[in-house]
């Protein structure tokens, strides 16, 4: 048996929260924007229309739309953050 006392989860810094609130949000957003624009447009008809020798399927094509949207997502998140993290503080505006 271990006796160890519980002394509760350890706390994430900033930096990990930041990167995990990131990852998450742009995650959900990847995931809408694949919905909706696969919704309108078929992947096998995108990849005949970019490159027709290309043999491709559905789910490959969904597989790089999802990671697209998802990197893109991701881009925009990170570079709100920094923005937020690095704008100067409302203290020091009026100083």
């Amino acid at each position: 048996m271990v006796n160890k006392e519980y002394r509760g989860t350890r706390q994430w810094s900033r930096n990990r929260q930041a990167v995990a609130i990131v990852v998450w949000i742009s995650f959900l957003s990847a995931a809408i924007a694949t919905m909706l624009f696969f919704a309108l447009f078929d992947p096998i008809e995108l990849i005949a229309a970019f490159d027709p020798d290309l043999e491709a399927g559905r789910e490959a094509g969904y597989a790089v739309g999802f990671f697209f949207f998802w990197i893109l997502a991701a881009l925009c998140s990170g570079v709100t953050a920094w923005l937020v993290r690095t704008a100067p503080k409302r203290d020091q505006q009026h100083r």
